[in-house]
Formats: structure tokens, sequence, C-alpha cells
């Protein structure tokens, strides 16, 4: 059974006896009222912190205005441990000092939707309203009129919270003043009618809401975490759960931080944009302290694990999901601001009619008008069911903003290597710059710089060298530079491993091995330099073959009206080499691509007036992820590329990305039935109350009914397969496989003949 981490905590005075109250405690969830957080937000970030640290935490959320903690934490610790290390935690957070730069997380995830406190004194007043006007039973006006003004208690103290906050008036008091007016005058069959409605769909949409986190919680917790750790003087790749403190945990170039904890040795560039809303990026070197989820951009760190990071990886998740806009779309904020816009109109078309009619009935009738409580059920109903489907079905949609973005994108712009392509490059030949330098030698050196790197074709180069029995040797420096290579220091040589760009921008010269090899330039095969103190020691060609399903989907997305590009680090060669296999037109492939040049393609297409959607996996694609209307990357890809991507393909397949339009313009197209449902029927009401004294229950009825219709409505996406794209009737030309090399047994000639070197380059020797 887990028990809590011992920690040592820096105490900065003695103990103050903290009062506190324990509202409730189950199995998987405690709450705990504690005066002091009301006013003290340092005790409360210290008490978060606290119990933060504690492995069998799941989530911590303060509210401060209520004075409560409440905090899930793993079924199968025992309550009895899991309110003694709270409690103390409570007493010890008046005495801590937090480490510095400590952003606690504050998460929680949603609870149990509970029918009957929400529905009950609605039902309760509603059913004695229907008892004592139509049954004419002696139940007295004041205990019905009490019912309702507390039932709507909560909905009145909301409205008054965004009027005071916001300073402005909110749709909503239309809808009060309907109903506190008519609990006056008496009838309140329809006060309590409408009360009962609109709850129903508030917790209809909580439901749903609560569903759909539940899911999304499911799918990436349910993804396999692992870290790279120091053991016996070897670097093991060990699930994150098995890291413990005091382990020495290695991190590479666009990794995330899985600990916290202090740097033994490196220098890196880090992302701490998610953990402390700094955009600004800090350097971290020897005895300064990392923090985990955050992003590691350059460099290679050795980290001292002091805090373990599984519920600070779970936080993060959840904060990340409750913290995505889902119900922010153009269309509910559209609705919000028209309706926003006609409540004085409407007061004062309100005031005119009974100073001209002297009929309250009539009078009243335009307070129906309201109808964004309505759309602000239905609209985010609507999302949600829809993220719920996708999620179903492999795609994780961050926010309803992305989904109404994606369905009206038209552009949709690839990144190549790893996205198109299957990502799992191989090596195909080792051109040597000079017949005295061995192939094996060429590989021995450029796997040796490569080692670290998470990049597909180093992955390649590195496996190339493992199945031909050569050996890597450890780098004493090492810098990966986005876009070109890396740049290495291996027993004092400085090696370079890359572009032939980075070869040019360190004036190493290669057309010496494009005359004594022509087919490296007109080859299909991309292409890796290395170089060593400042020589050129061979090219190593690989290929990395698109994946199964690209030209389809590049079909199917055709077919749907987008236009589709490409682009590529890689030479233009080879781009237009697998744009004519895939089906992209040729004006619509750019090589040679930085990330600032990836962003400036984007921009350029984005100043057409086009929506584009960037799908890429890699370090090097971060950038133009962040800067395109929607972006799309893998589960498997690394932690920036999917921390960045507004949509996440959980099955690593590239058609999630039709699907994903499909199901996003299906979710757009009931979110305006929706709108449509209960706009005009609204407008009815109020027509007919104004010009036929409507009866008032008939008009909440028509009104709130249609709310509800609005609300069954926008659950079809949860059980509607037509968004479902048929790929079977899409035709694409057949893709040639690439040959490969085979594979032996025995290591190549080249591999005994590691001596053989160039004598001007004296390099070192690496049996």
């Amino acid at each position: 059974m887990p028990t809590p981490t011992e920690y040592k905590i820096p105490i900065k005075n003695q103990f103050q006896e903290i009062d506190y109250e324990i509202v409730h405690i189950t199995e998987e969830r405690l709450r705990i009222r504690i005066p002091r957080l009301t006013d003290d937000p340092e005790y409360a970030s210290s008490l978060t912190w606290l119990i933060e640290s504690f492995d069998f935490v799941v989530s911590v959320r303060i509210n401060q205005p209520s004075s409560s903690l409440i905090v899930y934490y793993e079924p199968d610790v025992s309550v009895t441990t899991v309110q003694k290390s709270l409690l103390n935690s409570i007493q010890q957070a008046s005495a801590v000092e937090l480490p510095p730069g400590t952003v606690p997380i504050k998460t929680e995830l949603r609870p149990e939707i509970d029918w009957m406190e929400r529905l009950g004194l609605p039902m309760v007043s509603l059913g004695l309203a229907v008892l004592s006007s139509q049954f004419t039973l002696p139940i007295p006006g004041l205990v019905i009129g009490g019912l309702i003004a507390v039932a709507a208690a909560p909905f009145v103290t909301r409205l008054i919270e965004i009027t005071v906050k916001e300073r402005r008036l909110d749709a909503d008091i239309l809808d009060a003043l309907w109903l506190g007016l008519y609990t006056i005058k008496g009838d309140f069959v329809g006060p309590s009618l409408m009360l009962s409605l609109m709850e129903t769909g508030d917790a209809l949409r909580d439901a749903t809401a609560r569903a759909s986190e539940r899911q999304f919680m499911d799918l990436f917790m349910g993804m396999d975490k692992f870290a790279k750790v120091e053991r016996d003087g070897q670097e093991v790749q060990v699930p994150l759960k098995d890291v413990q403190k005091g382990d020495r945990v290695i991190v590479y170039p666009g990794e995330m931080i899985p600990v916290s904890g202090r740097v033994l040795r490196g220098t890196a560039l880090i992302d701490e944009h998610k953990l402390t809303g700094e955009s600004t990026l800090v350097s971290r070197s020897e005895g300064q302290v990392v923090h985990a989820s955050t992003l590691l951009l350059e460099g290679k760190i050795c980290i001292l694990t002091k805090r373990i990071g599984k519920n600070t990886r779970l936080g993060l998740t959840v904060e990340l999901l409750q913290s995505a806009p889902v119900h922010d779309t153009r269309v509910e904020d559209y609705a919000a601001k028209v309706a926003d816009a006609t409540i004085v109109p409407t007061l004062l078309l309100s005031g005119a009619i009974f100073a001209i009619t002297r009929d309250v009935s009539r009078s009243l009738a335009p307070l129906h008008l309201d109808f964004s409580h309505s759309i602000r059920i239905a609209v985010p109903s609507t999302v949600l069911a829809a993220l719920t489907y996708a999620a179903r079905h492999g795609i994780y949609i961050r926010s309803g903003r992305a989904l109404e973005i994606l369905a009206r994108t038209d552009t949709v712009v690839f990144d190549k290597t790893g996205t198109l392509t299957q990502g799992n490059a191989e090596v195909v030949a080792i051109k040597t710059a000079s017949t005295e330098i061995s192939s094996a030698y060429v590989l021995q050196v450029a796997a040796s710089a490569e080692q670290g790197n998470t990049h597909p074709v180093a992955s390649a180069i590195l496996r190339h060298a493992q199945e031909n029995n050569i050996k890597t040797r450890p780098c004493e420096a090492w810098d990966y530079r986005i876009g070109l290579g890396v740049v290495a220091q291996i027993s004092g040589q400085r090696i370079l491993a890359g572009s032939h760009r980075l070869m040019l921008q360190e004036g190493i010269d290669v057309n010496s091995i494009h005359q004594l090899h022509p087919g490296v330039r007109t080859g299909s095969e991309s292409t890796v330099y290395v170089a060593m103190g400042g020589e050129l020691l061979g090219v190593i060609l690989y290929t990395d073959p698109v994946r199964p399903e690209s030209a389809q989907v590049i079909a199917t997305l055709e077919n749907q009206g987008q236009q589709t590009y490409m682009l590529s680090g890689d030479s233009q060669r080879v781009a237009n080499h697998v744009a004519q296999d895939l089906g992209i037109k040729s004006s619509h492939v750019y090589a040679e691509s930085f990330p600032d040049q990836k962003v400036e393609v984007i921009r350029q297409l984005q100043s057409q007036e086009r929506t584009v959607v960037f799908i890429g996996e890699g370090i090097n694609d971060a950038a133009a992820l962040a800067h395109a209307d929607v972006s799309i990357s893998f589960a498997s890809g690394i932690d920036i590329a999917r921390e960045t991507a507004d949509v996440v393909l959980l099955d690593d397949d590239l058609r999630g990305i039709p699907h994903a339009i499909a199901i996003a313009k299906q979710a757009m197209d009931i979110i305006y039935q929706n709108t449509a449902l209960i706009a005009i029927p609204n407008i009815g009401v109020v027509l007919a109350g104004v010009l036929f004294a409507f009866d008032p229950v008939l008009g909440v009825i028509v009104s709130n009914g249609s709310a509800l219709i609005a609300e069954l409505n926008s659950f079809r996406p949860l059980f509607n397969a037509q968004a479902v794209p048929n790929f079977d009737s899409v035709m694409v030309k057949p893709i040639l496989d690439i040959k490969r090399p085979t594979k032996s047994a025995e290591p190549p000639a080249d591999a005994r003949e590691l001596q053989i070197l160039t004598p001007s380059l004296q390099p070192p020797v690496m049996p």
C-alpha cells in the first residue's frame, strides 16, 4: 500500500495551531474547511505545495471563497493514512518555505453530478405549484414562493457576481426579472417550471463535461511515460512511475523534464510557460533547480531527482484540460453579445407596453427574449459531445475554439519527416570523402555524435551502427542545432553531423564528395554529412518511407476541398520526389525550410485569408504549430509538439485529420441548428405574448422546451457515424516500395578497417 513520501522541509518559524473542520471524506475524495484559506494566499500556496508532494495525491484544489481544501487521492490508500498526512500538512503549511520559483498546481476533477441536489428544490416547487393551481390544494403561497426563491438563489447569486465583478448587465437579468415578478404576482407554475427546465439543461451540460473530462483523463494518463535514468554507470529507460528520489535523470532536447530537482551537469534552455505562465525562456546549469513538466529546448542535462513528478504530471494534464476554453466558440460569443445588447431595449419595451395596456402579462412577455442562457447550454453540450466522440476515435481536440476553426479550415500543411513519412528512417549507403577513410569509421563518428538526439534520422544512424556491431564513444560536449544537426566533441575533436547548411555555416566544403560521388546530388535519398576537425569525412544516405495512409489522406483532404502543402528541411530534390508520390502539387512544396521559414510559409498562407492547419511532430515544428490556426501532432511526437498542438492524434494515424475535420463540420452544423431551434421559438413567444397575451406557462414550455430539444440534439455527435470519411472511395496511385539493402548478421568489411584513416586528419583511434 502506498505511503506518503517524506520530504525535508525548511521551516521559517514555529507551528501555529490551524483551525479546520473535515466536511466529508470518502475512499477517493476529501474536503476540509480551513478558515485561514480565505484571507491568507501565502498559506494556501504552501498548503497546496505540501499536499501535492504526496505520491498518493491525484489532484488538489483550494477554494478560497468557501475556505475549502479539496483533495482527490488514489483509492488504494487507506483513509487513515490520507487523513493523518493531510492534517499534518495543514499545521506545517504555516511554517514552510517554498522553493524558489515554485508554482503550485490547483486543480480538481469536476465532481459527480448530484441530480437530487440540482433538481430537488425546483421540482418540489413545481409539484406544489401544480397541486395548488390545478388541484386547488390549500398550500400557502408563501411556502411555494419561498421554495422558488431558495431554488433560484444560486442562479441569482451568479447573476449578482457577474454584475458586480464585471460591472455589466448580463442577459440572464431578464429571466431573473421574469421569475421574480411572476412569483410576486402569485403565478407560481411558470417560474417553477422555468427553474426546473433551466436547471435540467445546466445539469445535462455539466454531466456531459464531466464525462468528457474523464474520457480525456483516461486516454492521456493511459499513455506510456518514460524517463532516462543513470544506473550503474549506464543510461536506461524506465517507466516514469519507477523513478525514485535520488535518481539521476537525463533529459535531451525536445523532451519534457519529468522530475523536479537540481542540475548535476550540463546547461539547458528551458521553456517554463506551462508552469509559470511566462513566455521568457530560462537557462539552467549546474547547481540550479529545474521543475517537472517544463520543456527542454536546447542542451542536455543530468538532474538529481528531489521531487517525483508523477502527481505534477497528472496535475498539469488536468489543468490543461480544465483551462481549455471548451465552452468558447464564436457562435456562443456572438449570441451573448446580441443578447446583452438587447437588455435595455427589452426593458424599455416592457415598460412601454405596461404604460399603454396596463396588462402585466403582456408587459412581461418581452422578458422571454433572452435566449443566450439556452445557447450557453446547447453550444457547450454539442462541443463536448463532439470532443468525446473524437476522443473515442483516437482524436484529442483541445477546445471548442479549435473545433470551430477546424470546421472552416481550407488549407492543410504537412511537415514531411515523421509526419507524411514513417519516421523510422533507414541508412542505405555511406559515401566517404576519401578512399583512405572507411565507411564504418564515418558511421562510428556520426553515431557517437548523434547519441541523445531524438530525431528519427539520428535513431536510424544509431540503429545501423548497432546492427553492424560498431561501438560509439562518449561525447565530451554536445549541442543540437534546430533544423541543422548536431555539434559534438569527442576525444578533443569537434564533430559535425547534419545538413549541408550546417557544413556551409562551419566553412566545410562538400563539393569534393559530390564530385567523387555524383549520385549523392541526383538520387532520391536524403543526406547527413559528417565532418571532424574541420574536414569532411563522408555522407550518410538514408530513406524514410512514406506512411501507408499518406497518399489516401492527401486525396481525401483534396476531396473535402482542402489545399495541401508540404514543408521539409530536406533538399528540394528529395521533397519533390515525396510530393510526387503523394499527389501534392510541386508548387505547394517548400524544401530546406528552417523552423522560422516554416512559420513564414504559414503566415504567407494566412495573409491570403486562408485558415491553415499545420501537422508536425518534431522540435523543428514547434514554432509552426504555435502559429497555425489549428495545429495537429501525434501522441508519439515529442512533448513540445504534443503540448503545443490543438489536436493530438492518439492512434498516430493520419486518417484522423480528415476525420477530425468532418467531426468539426458536423458539430458546427448542429450548433447552427440549435441556435435556430432556440431563437425562433423565443421570438415567437415574445410576439405572441405582446399581441395575444399568451399564457406564460405555455410560453415557458415553448421557450425552455425548445432549449431542451436543442440540448438533446447536441448529443447527436456521440451516436452519429456520418462524420467518418469514406476512405475506400478515394482513388490514389500506388506508391512503389523503396528497396532496402539486405541486412546481414556479419559486419561489413569496413568494420575491420577502422584504422585506415587519412593521415592529414589524424583523428583519435576509436576501436
